[in-house]
């Protein structure tokens, strides 16, 4: 009877200990997957989004012609749209996390775009002229504001750091440098919605 007992004991504790190293590898690939995808978002919605924003800059400051600006706009919007993605995948291994959401991350994206796509992009389409002086301005302060300010979350954003911390913590971090970059350009019209939307 005890020599049953203890080979009882013995096969519980080899299936315990099998299913234990099972369930450790599915959670290590799980969050190796997290933090693949965590790191494409920043990689492409962020810093590919910055050298975006630069040349598109340096094209309107060269008065490159209405083509080059209407792709090169494109490409911030396609990089936009790829950091909104990223981050609505993102949502449910957030959600594990003490209800922790990408909410805010993914529509910050989504506004930037809509701006880009809408109110420059379309705008410059319905014109059909060529940018004027002033236009190419004004657009270069406008995408100057979007790039300097996408600078200052990448910096507070990198691998290294986001690798480290929690879901919870990425989302409160975000929270924070969206409404520091609203309240340092209140005027900038983008930014005002964004104040009301977001409630910052």
């Amino acid at each position: 009877m005890k020599k049953n007992i203890s080979i009882i004991l013995i096969l519980g504790m080899i299936i315990s200990i099998y299913y234990n190293f099972q369930l450790k590898e599915y959670k290590d690939i799980q969050k190796a997957a997290y933090l693949i995808k965590l790191n494409h978002g920043i990689e492409v919605g962020i810093k590919e989004s910055i050298q975006n924003f630069d040349s598109v800059i340096k094209s309107l400051e060269d008065n490159s012609p209405m083509e080059t600006i209407i792709y090169k706009l494109g490409n911030i919007a396609a990089s936009l749209r790829v950091g909104e993605e990223s981050f609505v995948f993102l949502d449910p291994d957030f959600k594990e996390d003490k209800l922790s959401t990408t909410y805010l991350i993914y529509s910050v994206f989504r506004d930037i775009y809509l701006y880009i796509r809408v109110e420059i992009l379309d705008d410059i389409l319905t014109n059909k002229g060529l940018l004027e002086q002033e236009s190419r301005s004004q657009l270069v302060k406008e995408i100057g504001i979007l790039k300097q300010d996408l600078e200052y979350i990448s910096k507070q954003f990198n691998e290294e750091i986001l690798n480290e911390q929690s879901p919870k913590w990425i989302e409160n971090k975000w929270k924070q440098l969206i409404g520091e970059i609203i309240n340092k350009n209140p005027n900038f019209k983008l930014y005002e919605r964004m104040r009301m939307k977001y409630n910052l």
